[in-house]
């Protein structure tokens, strides 16, 4: 059955896993949380991007990195029926945000960078991101019955003050013209609708 932007969203919140919310929308904005390495950092530091939604939303995290139980990273598996040794379902992006904007239902797979963007550190994680948010769709559709378009977007957001060479003139990666840059400095407190990107996918 197909539903309203805002009953699916509902629903989708219903069916989630907690443990992979970030942010549940509260106050109207997300908040998109990560701990990184600096080679002079003996601890790690914690970058935050504060984002207003248009509407009702949510940020997963779907990148957990644990650095306070291990040096090495470790994440969950996303899929724990299937085996995540080097399997394609591995890789994930940092964060998807779902949320409603008018009549709209839209997820944004969103990727940080220090400095570096070049494709191999940047357009598997989004692909993976983007291949997650189907597999939940239709996990949903098949169990559920509950359907919607999802208008989907993907960005890259750095600290990188000179990506001319990454980036075409609509400041889509060269590598993958469907990945936006923006600098965090950008982003930071802005509407995720006021956020450009010339390529959207429907899932």
């Amino acid at each position: 059955m197909t539903l309203a932007a805002g009953t699916y969203f509902e629903h989708l919140k219903a069916y989630v896993n907690g443990k992979y919310v970030m942010h549940d929308g509260t106050g109207g904005k997300v908040v998109l949380t990560e701990k990184y390495f600096r080679p002079q950092d003996v601890k790690p530091q914690e970058r935050k991007v504060n984002l207003v939604l248009p509407g009702a939303g949510m940020a997963f995290k779907l990148d957990h990195d644990d650095f306070e139980t291990s040096e090495k990273k470790s994440k969950p598996a996303l899929f724990h029926f299937l085996d995540d040794t080097a399997k394609p379902w591995s890789k994930r992006c940092d964060f998807v945000i779902f949320y409603v904007y008018g009549k709209a239902f839209h997820a944004d797979c969103i990727e940080f960078k220090s400095k570096s963007l070049t494709a191999e550190k940047i357009v598997p994680q989004l692909k993976a991101g983007v291949c997650w948010v189907s597999s939940l769709k239709r996990t949903i559709e098949h169990y559920t019955g509950d359907t919607r378009r999802i208008r989907l977007r993907k960005f890259v957001f750095a600290e990188n003050d000179n990506p001319g060479a990454y980036l075409d003139a609509n400041r889509q990666l060269v590598a993958d013209p469907s990945v936006r840059y923006y600098h965090f400095d950008e982003v930071q407190g802005q509407s995720l609708a006021t956020l450009h990107n010339t390529s959207v996918q429907e899932i």
